[in-house]
């Protein structure tokens, strides 16, 4: 007869918990809660590495890691998870609203006091009187940054239930409160090279993970694929241009690029040869992700994504407008946009 109860070493510490637990209650009824957000699967928070024992991944697995709000514990078993900033609610206001291509805008939000996020992460973002919306911070496109600025690309749609309303409903002064951060699509400090993909405004999170890489870790190989489905979406110029200028390589493709600066090819296309020692960031499309996701996961290299899904309503209609946030809802992506 199987036990009922067993051990989880999670990050050095032994917890009882039940056999049937998730990763998540068991370090909960152990007073060690796991790094999460939607406990169900979608926003990839939770992933954790499986270090030895009997965990039923419930489908959520990918390489060593599984999802921890998902996945059970079979019997004795021993987790770790990276270190992440603690979730905050903090109090902010709008403080700098700036078109960048038509479409597409960057926002600045003061805070109260300085907001600590990784590189990839995402908060979510609650606009006076509109519902919340889950952006990635990023870094400003021309390096302006400043400790108590928190900075979204956002694309516009029309009637769209918040980001319509930016410029107009939601001015100068506009009070935000942000909560995170969340998401575990965030830089990690390893040496091995390393490939960025976005599309759309995915490249919020991948931006600001290249920036901290180039800075951070110089010598370390780092390429990058930029899509849009127009020219119009590269919306990029001057963080292309500061990349460029250190030398980092940069791809741009576009459904109608030129195939000379932009090439036409979908961004998952243009990866080339990947080696299990590879280490590649998603961002954008479902299907862009999913589809990287693939190609890595055939090279057996390590993989975190950003999928950004349809999450709001347009004004006055029932159907769901094309404006994207972060509403990843596969369990398959290894690591989680608006």
């Amino acid at each position: 007869m199987s036990k009922s109860t067993c051990t989880v070493t999670i990050n050095g510490k032994k917890i009882k918990a039940n056999v049937g637990d998730t990763l998540i209650d068991a370090g909960l009824g152990g007073r060690l809660v796991l790094p999460h957000d939607c406990c169900s699967g979608q926003c990839e928070t939770c992933r954790v590495r499986v270090l030895n024992g009997h965990v039923d991944a419930l489908g959520t697995g990918e390489k060593s890691t599984v999802l921890g709000c998902l996945a059970v514990l079979e019997g004795d078993a021993e987790i770790s998870y990276d270190p992440v900033p603690i979730v905050k609610t903090l109090k902010g206001s709008v403080e700098g609203i700036r078109k960048i291509k038509d479409d597409y805008l960057e926002i600045r939000i003061r805070t109260a006091k300085p907001v600590t996020w990784l590189p990839g992460q995402y908060l979510r973002a609650t606009f006076s009187g509109f519902p919340a919306r889950d952006y990635s911070p990023t870094t400003p496109l021309n390096l302006d940054a400043e400790q108590d600025v928190i900075v979204f690309h956002i694309k516009v749609y029309p009637n769209s239930i918040v980001s319509s309303k930016l410029g107009s409903d939601i001015g100068i002064g506009h009070p935000v409160k942000l909560r995170g951060p969340f998401g575990n699509g965030f830089l990690r400090r390893q040496s091995e090279p390393i490939v960025l993909t976005s599309t759309g405004t995915g490249f919020a999170p991948i931006w600001s993970i290249a920036v901290a890489a180039i800075l951070g870790q110089p010598d370390r190989p780092i390429r990058l694929i930029v899509g849009s489905r127009t020219r119009d979406g590269l919306y990029m110029r001057d963080a292309v241009r500061w990349l460029q200028t250190r030398g980092v390589p940069i791809t741009l493709t576009a459904s109608d690029g030129d195939d000379d600066t932009v090439m036409t090819a979908r961004p998952c296309e243009l990866l080339g040869e990947l080696t299990s020692d590879h280490v590649i960031y998603s961002a954008g499309a479902p299907s862009h992700v999913e589809a990287t996701r693939e190609i890595a996961r055939q090279a057996g290299a390590t993989f975190y994504a950003d999928p950004f899904y349809v999450a709001e309503e347009t004004s006055g209609l029932k159907s769901l407008a094309t404006s994207l946030i972060r509403k990843a809802k596969t369990p398959f992506v290894t690591a989680a946009a608006r």
